[in-house]
């Protein structure tokens, strides 16, 4: 997505490129999960009962009538979690015991066994609500946590590889015999619980269908009842012992069953033992209807203009003030339209079942896999909060939010802006040669724009325009290609949000497009605009000149920006701004004109008017103490605690004062090589000396050098894991791992810590020696020369402000490239602010950058390889083009076409080279690299299925083989939230909290609305 910064856990921001977050867990367990999941995998067995009642082993519950104590103290910092992510379990007894052995029961029909440590993880393989428990041998007694037992409440992954084929489900507890008001399943013998479960959702995949679901438990139950999509029975539970009850879940296709199942845990208490869950007690938000958010991020956001910010940061208010035509459902992002729901548009184009679809409403399904068609909601209404006024939206607001985003897609690079996404599907392909190729790779010249966007055609069924507020058609045929994720790109906010077209471009924020609105909207602008070329708007797209839009197109993608909705915003969605300081806070208040879609009314919809907290108040910190303290004081909502204070988190997670939730990522980070740096510019941010040439990451060898002197195994033990926590974990390519079905598992990549033994083929060591060492295939006489122990090359390593477990990374990381190259390069570190970061990264020109090393990241925009392979690899795009990445490499020492050939469409071939020993030659960069990029344009369109895991396979090797970064971590999330908030109503979708965002109006908790 954009570059990424968020130093938190459950915080972050950046260019949907990322900065370093210091928090945040899991994407790795999902995985884990997905091979084995038990009941998630097709032709899963219906799943058994587990029951223990007996006094075997000693650890269980029966047996506790004669243990010494119930003084164990269980501490999980995740009481909610998506399936298959780990969670930590440890064991605290009283100062003055200790323990010969422990078994820790998780409440799933598994157990630890007998260990001997007092620490474990366990993940959990089904979405349920689990009650965990531990024994412990002290001097041949049996202790327990039978007074502080654990529930832990798991989610569905939906970023498994099922995920497509399974029900989305949800359970609750009802009642049980003890008459609590929060009723749980730890009961007396004798007693009585009531479960309910539900479908949330149909399978993804066309070919499954729902059947009836059922509640299955360790005996009869007292009374059942069940629907299509529901089941609902009661239990008695004579006995001690931890029973499960399961609600049962079942999609079927014609040769396949496919399971998701929700369990719960009974804990029935031994006689005369009143067990309880720890930290039951009942909290309260002190600031009834605000959220109060401390988020760590020096700097805050780079704009909250939808067709300009590409970062994180400005993204979550975005997600917040304006609304999409459609939304990802919350749970689930792909091309299919039960992905998705409507929002703007009264119906999700392609959707032929359902409560609510296109064919039911209009006789038509208004997309036929090439044009999509958007039929406007009437209830959607924009709110100006400097008059109060309100009024509704038009296509030509649609028109004119997507027009403005296209006119920037180009500069100063694709994939700089936010743009490429939607102009990628959009527009044909521009000339490099023509106009200084500005309008390249993609024609956004005015005709380009408007060329495949229809405003009430042929496809606008008539009771769109006498019951609704008319058409927009998108024919995405962009490139001459057919586009099947075209729903995909324009659920993205950034970019595909919807701004209203005339406050857009009235006097007081001058944000018009030439030629049609700009200088034409007189007042407030609070009121549609008329089509392009209509009374009073301009001139007809065919009567504007190609070249019209040039000066607005240089200069108003970037600082100063084109008029004033940098920071100002008008919206209709739940909030409206207002108040927002650009790098320190920002303040939402309820938006008194929003009104959700009314044909929306399932799971993952926006929500009804006075469901969600009426304000919002978001402090951007330049260090996390402030936080920290509201935190522990009890008055903050959310708080960002980076990795490096998680010893804190734990603490007020065992005080009751917080809770945690991890679920999965797939945002990425990385270190980019600038292969022509600016030595005057980076020589401004140090005063140490300098002395590596402009080219020095030019050469393979050093590249390769740097990437394997990184040490991922000390790092991943002790900065990427704390207080057993994963953070991070390691992966290699810009494609992250488990991606649906699109990540090539057999990509290598460095995962222990570097060797200093140059006779070790491979090894950093190794690579330093060819470099140097003049006849082999990585030689470089200019490096050789350069870089000695008496006459190092020095060179600033540039991370940010704010991360101090990044500082932590480079600092081991520089301490090894000094020892592998035997003091022949020095590397220094730099922080600095990571809006200048992203803004020296993005908009700098070949040759113009002056960071030679430095740490970014990604956020997914929309969860395919080309949102990660366009920005990270494509020639001159987000990353590359600062980087000189093809300007470099066509130099002719890098692309010798006498000693390497001259296919560069031959990937297959510099696949293999690229994982021979050595790998591609210093000579043959440029035309591997090539032979890359073509590959990636016939992956890009290639049908998904093995073929197209293949290309994307020969493409990772490729650039893995020229070293382009090195891959430093994978994001596991981790979020927190004060004890009242249910982390439960957390935004988890891969593209949005995924993406460390949130969205505040699906918060939820005692006291928060």
């Amino acid at each position: 997505m954009e570059e990424m910064n968020r130093v938190s856990v459950g915080r972050w921001a950046g260019q949907r490129a990322l900065s370093t977050p210091t928090a945040a867990i899991i994407m790795i367990v999902v995985i884990l999960v997905v091979g084995g999941l038990g009941y998630v995998g097709l032709n899963a067995a219906q799943p058994g009962v587990v029951t223990k009642s007996s006094c075997e082993p000693a650890t269980s519950a029966q047996c506790s009538q004669g243990s010494a104590a119930h003084d164990i103290s269980l501490q999980v910092p995740f009481r909610s979690v998506q399936q298959g992510n780990p969670v930590p379990f440890a064991a605290t007894l009283p100062g003055g015991e200790t323990a010969s052995s422990y078994n820790f029961t998780f409440g799933d029909g598994t157990n630890s066994g007998t260990v001997s440590t007092s620490s474990v993880t366990h993940s959990y393989a089904n979405p349920g609500t689990y009650i965990a428990s531990v024994t412990a041998l002290v001097k041949g007694a049996v202790h327990d946590n039978y007074f502080g037992l654990v529930i832990i409440t798991v989610s569905a992954a939906f970023t498994s590889a099922q995920s497509s084929n399974v029900p989305g489900v949800a359970g609750a507890i009802t009642a049980n015999s003890s008459g609590a008001s929060n009723p749980t399943a730890i009961l007396a013998p004798g007693g009585t619980v009531s479960f309910s479960g539900s479908y949330t959702g149909a399978p993804t995949n066309p070919a499954f269908s729902l059947a009836p679901p059922t509640v299955k438990g360790p005996s009869t139950p007292t009374s059942a009842s069940n629907t299509s999509s529901s089941a609902a029975a009661s239990f008695s539970f004579p006995n001690p012992g931890t029973f499960t009850v399961t609600f049962v879940g079942l999609a079927t296709s014609a040769s396949a069953n496919a399971y998701q199942n929700y369990t719960w845990t009974v804990f029935v208490a031994p006689t005369g033992l009143h067990a309880g869950a720890a930290n039951a007690q009942v909290t309260t938000s002190p600031h009834k209807g605000t959220l109060s958010v401390y988020e760590l991020a020096p700097g805050g956001s780079n704009s909250e203009d939808p067709a300009i910010d590409y970062e994180t940061l400005g993204y979550e208010p975005i997600l917040n003030v304006y609304q999409t035509l459609v939304a990802y459902n919350g749970t689930r992002t792909g091309p299919s339209p039960t992905d998705y729901v409507p929002v703007i548009a009264t119906c999700v184009p392609g959707s032929t079942t359902g409560a609510n679809n296109c064919q039911s409403l209009y006789g038509s399904s208004l997309s036929d896999g090439t044009n999509y068609t958007f039929v406007i909601s009437p209830n959607a209404k924009f709110y100006d909060p400097n008059t109060g006024n309100s009024w509704g939206v038009y296509p030509t607001d649609v028109l004119f939010s997507i027009a403005r985003t296209m006119a920037f897609a180009d500069l100063p690079c694709a994939g700089c802006n936010n743009g490429w996404i939607l102009t990628q599907s959009l527009l044909p392909n521009g000339n490099a040669s023509w106009d200084g190729g500005i309008h390249a790779p993609y024609n956004n010249t005015p005709q380009g724009v408007f060329q495949n966007m229809i405003v009430n055609g042929t496809s606008c069924p008539a009771a769109a325009l006498t019951n609704a507020h008319g058409c927009i058609t998108f024919q995405a045929v962009g490139g001459g290609l057919s586009w099947p994720y075209f729903l995909e790109l324009i659920a993205d906010p950034l970019g595909a949000s919807i701004v209203p077209c005339g406050w857009f471009s009235a006097a007081p924020q001058s944000a018009g497009i030439p030629d049609w609105t700009y200088g034409n909207v007189n007042g407030n602008g609070d009121h549609p605009c008329g089509m392009p070329g209509s009374t009073g708007y301009g001139v007809a797209p065919s009567a504007m000149s190609p070249k019209a839009w040039d000066t607005w197109q240089l200069s108003g993608n970037s600082a100063p920006y084109w008029g004033n909705v940098q920071w100002a915003m008008a919206g209709s969605g739940p909030y409206y701004m207002a108040d927002l300081r650009p790098g320190v806070s920002y303040f939402l208040r309820t938006n008194p004109a929003y009104t959700p879609n009314p044909l929306c009314t399932w799971t993952g919809c926006w929500p009804a008017v006075g469901t969600y907290a009426g304000n919002v108040s978001v402090t951007w910190e330049t260090n996390q103490v402030p936080g920290e303290q509201a935190y522990a004081a009890g008055t903050a909502d959310f708080a960002t605690i980076p990795s490096t204070d998680v010893s804190f988190l734990l603490q007020l997670v065992a005080q009751g004062k917080l809770s945690a939730t991890s679920f999965p990522s797939i945002s990425i980070f990385f270190f980019p090589f600038d292969m022509n740096t600016s030595l005057s510019g980076a020589a401004q941010y140090t005063s140490n000396p300098i002395t590596i040439p402009a080219d020095f990451f030019s050469h393979v060898g050093v590249r390769e050098t740097f990437a394997r002197s990184y040490p991922y195994n000390t790092i991943q033990q002790n900065i990427n894991t704390k207080g057993g926590i994963q953070y991070f974990f390691n992966y290699g390519g810009a494609i992250p791992q488990f991606m649906a079905n699109y990540y090539p598992t057999n990509v290598s990549w460095p995962s222990g810590d570097p060797v200093d033994n140059p006779s070790l083929v491979g090894s950093a060591a190794w690579w330093w020696q060819q470099t140097t060492t003049q006849g082999t295939p990585y030689y470089s006489k200019e490096i050789s020369t350069m870089c000695t122990r008496a006459n190092p090359c020095q060179l600033p390593l540039f991370g940010q402000t704010g991360a101090p477990d990044l500082d932590q990374r480079i600092a081991l990381w520089i301490s090894q490239i000094e020892t592998i190259t035997n003091g022949a390069v020095k590397p220094t570190a730099i922080d600095i602010n990571f809006v200048d970061e992203v803004i020296l990264s993005t908009s700098s020109a070949p040759g113009t950058n002056p960071l030679p090393v430095f740490n970014l990241g990604w956020a997914p925009d929309y969860p395919d390889p080309t949102d990660y392979v366009t920005p990270m690899y494509q020639a001159d795009a987000t990353y590359t083009r600062s980087d000189a990445v093809v300007e470099q490499l066509s130099l002719p020492q890098f692309s010798n076409t006498t000693v390497c050939g001259s296919s560069t469409t031959n990937y297959t071939y510099w696949s293999n080279v690229a994982q021979t020993t050595g790998g591609i030659p210093e000579a043959c960069q440029g035309i591997a690299y090539k032979s890359m990029l073509y590959a990636m344009g016939v992956a890009a369109v290639a049908p998904v299925g093995p073929g197209r895991v293949l290309l994307y396979n020969e493409i990772e090797q490729i650039a893995n083989g020229l070293a382009l970064y090195v891959y430093w971590g994978q994001q596991n999330l981790v979020f927190s939230g004060a004890s009242w908030i249910n982390l439960n109503s957390i935004n988890q979708n891969v593209c949005i909290g995924g993406g460390g965002d949130q969205t505040w109006y699906t918060i939820q908790g005692n006291g928060v609305v």
